[in-house]
């Protein structure tokens, strides 16, 4: 069962898919009048929808029945350091597939990987896309927000305002 995630309501107890949801669903998918598709909201209410209309200019799914969120209870905040090469974006794969609620890539001082604003850009665009694509995957409610790139004092002021923070640290305690 395909999923999209969609910003707008339902009109008329139906959702008119457009742009590249439209293009992916009938050129790629093929999908085809009766299928199902599960739909999920901005607010995170899941839809089982079925199709109506499927054709190069138009689609739209009937609404069938709601479904539950699949969303944890509790909110999870990765604040992660930037890792060199493309572990980041498996780093970001995986834990949007785990549950994790939003990911902070973080510039520590010892990081190898140092980024200008134009790179930081790109990859924050190619990280959305990838945490997109594995809320999809994984069947999500919402679709987790990789946030702006952060310094450690930064990202320990963010951290504040959360409940209950948990900091993993590798050294012995003498």
């Amino acid at each position: 069962m395909q999923q999209i995630f969609v910003n707008e309501q339902p009109i008329d107890n139906s959702f008119n898919i457009t742009g590249d949801d439209l293009h992916h669903l009938v050129r790629v998918v093929r999908i085809k009048k009766g299928e199902i598709v599960r739909v999920s909201t901005s607010e995170g209410v899941n839809y089982l929808c079925e199709v109506d209309v499927a054709n190069d200019k138009e689609l739209t799914l009937n609404i069938k029945e709601e479904v539950p969120s699949t969303e944890l209870p509790n909110k999870i905040y990765l604040f992660q350091a930037i890792p060199k090469s493309d572990k980041m974006e498996l780093i970001i794969e995986k834990c949007v597939e785990l549950g994790a609620y939003e990911i902070i890539p973080v510039e520590m001082k010892n990081c190898i990987v140092k980024l200008d604003d134009k790179k930081k850009k790109s990859k924050l665009s190619r990280y959305q896309t990838i945490a997109e694509t594995a809320a999809k995957q994984s069947k999500r409610s919402i679709v987790p927000m990789v946030h702006d790139f952060m310094t450690y004092k930064e990202a320990f002021e963010y951290a504040k305002s959360l409940d209950i923070v948990l900091l993993p640290y590798e050294s012995k305690m003498v």
